[in-house]
């Protein structure tokens, strides 16, 4: 999909257009598109004939999983089957007595008709005051359905003439575009308005709707959750989440200006380049944890790899050197993640264990370990009473002291007591993360070298022959950063608040297992 470049006064602004969904963002005809639905496919089931099947009404969980969203043919074929059921496609043009998918789906599309005919479609009306607002600020807007009777319904509800672009369900299937959760017919919004999709806004209140805009490399995706879908909208990695557009803000929005001052480059935009580099050398991947793999969260035992991820990284491993380098203890990791496969570099790359009995240990294990013990037990005591909601991790080669769940007020306390620390004990320096002071051995150690000691010792280390790529999301992996600069692909996951030494950025946990799974794409088309 190819977009104009931008001039340098458009690139000013990095909101240039906003692109919506209709049904549950801007129009309530959800409710009549769900009723439309139940009442076809319950009568389908109720009159269906052959082997057992489940005959069970259609409830809101069915709606929400296999049908909102997605083009009309897609959400029968994906309900049925979740019945186990199989139907020949048909022809679009069946009549709804059919029994094929088209003539179900086209069913379904004469009761919504019907329903829709008997009464004036609603609106929300604090989403089209926001849209007139923004119209007026200069934005760009756009439609984007699934629904093929879109133009209809915008024209019953007095809307048609907000929109610069309408891409639906007809132009989909007259310029075959892929249907939600692909992100064929976002990008084609973008096409038309002629604005880059990292440019451009989604409002979406569907799972497949949030998963195709991620999908197209967006530059932010709102969730509106109307329906108290908040945990499936954050779980399909909604970048924020709203309820109502009378209190979201496009201009001075603190929440959303991360999305669009990305430290460097969307690795996607960079053309073949970077493709054209993993095609020609042999990748070796060397990946953080937390923040890269699996979203930040509260406290750190709740980090868990989710199934997808897991699995798109087995099968990076499967074909490539996959190396682990984080903060965490490596035993801590290796029960995390539970993949044989894998390299792990735990503690900053202080202790590293992988496959056909890699193991390294620093030299000065001991000597740490039993400094960093009585530290740990002066934190506790210090922090237990003092302080609310500061969190003494004890590691293998450090303490990490997380602040994220303190007062400010408690924040210059958690320095103050590392610093005395650092006075007590010699040997030890401080590090920052996000929301996190550590205290950590004071020697020329880090995750640059963790990785350039792989990379020596399983002789992954001619540079013509293979290419290193370092994944991370925080300050501590600039080491790496810094030592794969010229040698490698550098890329940083969302931004620290701090100048990087990475080449390129991802914007979150989804990107970087669309990266993996490209890449995976670009392996299986060259094997």
């Amino acid at each position: 999909m190819k977009f104009k470049k931008n001039t340098a006064a458009e690139n000013e602004r990095k909101i240039q257009a906003l692109i919506f969904d209709l049904d549950g963002v801007l129009t309530q005809t959800q409710h009549i598109h769900k009723k439309a639905w139940k009442i076809s496919l319950n009568e389908y089931l109720k009159n269906f004939v052959g082997k057992t099947v489940s005959k069970r009404p259609v409830d809101d969980r069915d709606y929400k999983i296999y049908i909102d969203g997605k083009p009309r043919y897609d959400g029968v074929k994906s309900f049925l089957e979740s019945r186990d059921i199989e139907l020949p496609f048909g022809d679009p043009a069946d009549l709804p007595s059919r029994n094929t998918i088209c003539g179900v789906g086209n069913r379904k599309n004469q009761l919504f008709n019907e329903l829709i005919d008997r009464g004036d479609v609603e609106i929300y009306q604090t989403a089209i005051k926001k849209l007139k607002k923004w119209r007026e600020q200069g934005f760009k807007t756009a439609v984007v359905t699934s629904s093929k009777n879109c133009q209809k319904i915008i024209q019953q509800a007095g809307i048609a003439q907000l929109f610069d672009v309408k891409i639906d369900g007809i132009t989909a299937a007259d310029r075959k575009l892929k249907g939600k959760p692909d992100p064929d017919i976002f990008w084609e919004a973008a096409r038309e308005l002629n604005v880059a999709p990292a440019h451009c806004v989604v409002f979406e209140d569907a799972i497949s709707g949030v998963q195709a805009a991620q999908k197209g490399y967006f530059g932010l995706v709102v969730g509106v959750d109307r329906f108290d879908n908040e945990t499936a909208l954050r779980e399909n990695h909604a970048d924020i989440i709203i309820k109502d557009f009378a209190d979201f803000e496009l201009l001075h929005n603190a929440e959303i200006e991360p999305y669009f001052n990305l430290p460097k480059p969307l690795i996607f935009s960079n053309g073949t380049e970077v493709w054209n580099k993993l095609v020609q050398k042999e990748p070796v991947f060397f990946l953080d944890y937390d923040g890269t793999l699996t979203p930040i969260v509260n406290k750190p035992e709740d980090a868990v790899i989710s199934p997808p991820m897991k699995q798109t990284l087995k099968q990076l491993a499967n074909n490539y050197t996959v190396a682990i380098i984080t903060g965490r203890d490596t035993e801590d990791i290796k029960n995390l993640l539970k993949l044989d496969q894998l390299i792990y570099a735990g503690s900053h790359g202080y202790s590293i264990s992988g496959p056909n009995n890699l193991e390294k240990e620093h030299e000065k294990a001991e000597e740490i370990k039993s400094a960093l013990d009585i530290m740990e037990q002066e934190l506790v005591l210090m922090f237990t009473d003092s302080t609310e909601g500061v969190q003494v991790e004890r590691k293998s080669y450090a303490i990490a002291l997380h602040y994220r769940n303190a007062r400010d007020s408690d924040i210059p306390l958690v320095y103050a007591g590392a610093r005395k620390m650092l006075e007590n004990y010699t040997g030890f320096k401080l590090g920052e993360g996000k929301k996190v002071v550590e205290i950590k051995p004071d020697l020329d150690w880090h995750k640059g070298k963790a990785v350039n000691w792989i990379r020596k010792t399983l002789g992954l280390n001619d540079e013509e022959k293979y290419l290193p790529l370092f994944i991370g999301d925080d300050i501590t992996d600039e080491d790496a950063f810094k030592t794969l600069k010229n040698i490698g692909l550098t890329i940083l996951v969302g931004t620290h608040g701090q100048n990087t030494a990475a080449q390129y950025s991802l914007k979150n946990v989804f990107q970087v297992k669309e990266f993996f799974d490209t890449i995976l794409k670009i392996n299986k088309g060259n094997s």
